[in-house]
């Protein structure tokens, strides 16, 4: 979108970061997903359940976590590539646990912040640490802005989610189509697909079961 500011010749001078934010308003908010919803559908409150969420710790989602799972972890991998070790270091510290595998999986929009040529090397790492039923629930950009912004998540509820601006907006990397995320996620298989009107396309996939 163009912003357009029209600036009078006696205007006192103006405050440049405050003028880039004004002119890069912050997304946030809350909404109901569908795919959440197909996520955890048929999924037991009974705390057998192993959650790995890619995304930072919020209490939000950890009460939530709490009614389906006994174990959690989340592995905040917003900051990996600026972390030491970068992107191979992140995924090489991701909790592995033979004895109980994770078979509640988010990985939110971290694909859409991996370079194409990294993207099978996170998938792979997921599928090794995920049960053999394992679901996973990947949000991709489906826009076609010419700048994108990662976002933060949280859980509200088995169908709502929270989700805040968490970086300045950039150039997306090639977008991928439907086909080419689920070529990406195997050996995981897409079951629901839906486009949000944040410009997401969330996706709902089990392991194996083909």
């Amino acid at each position: 979108m163009d912003w357009f500011r029209r600036i009078a010749k006696d205007s006192p001078p103006v405050d440049a970061t405050r003028e880039a934010r004004k002119q890069t308003p912050s997304v946030s908010g809350e909404r109901t997903s569908p795919a959440l919803a197909a996520f955890f559908d048929r999924v037991s409150e009974d705390r057998s359940h192993a959650v790995l969420d890619l995304g930072p710790a919020s209490e939000a989602s950890m009460r939530l976590f709490g009614r389906y799972a006994r174990w959690i972890r989340f592995a905040d991998l917003s900051d990996a590539e600026t972390a030491p070790g970068g992107w191979e270091a992140a995924l090489a510290s991701l909790p592995r646990d033979s004895t109980r595998p994770f078979d509640l999986i988010f990985a939110w929009d971290i694909f859409d912040r991996l370079e194409p040529e990294r993207r099978p090397a996170l998938m792979a790492r997921i599928t090794e640490l995920t049960a053999p039923d394992a679901r996973l629930y990947v949000a991709v950009d489906a826009s076609a802005r010419p700048e994108t912004a990662p976002l933060r998540f949280s859980l509200l509820d088995s169908d709502r989610m929270r989700y805040e601006q968490a970086g300045p907006p950039r150039p997306p990397f090639p977008r991928m189509l439907p086909t080419e995320v689920e070529r990406m996620l195997e050996p995981f298989r897409v079951i629901k697909a839906f486009t949000s009107q944040l410009g997401l396309r969330e996706y709902v996939a089990i392991r194996g079961k083909g």
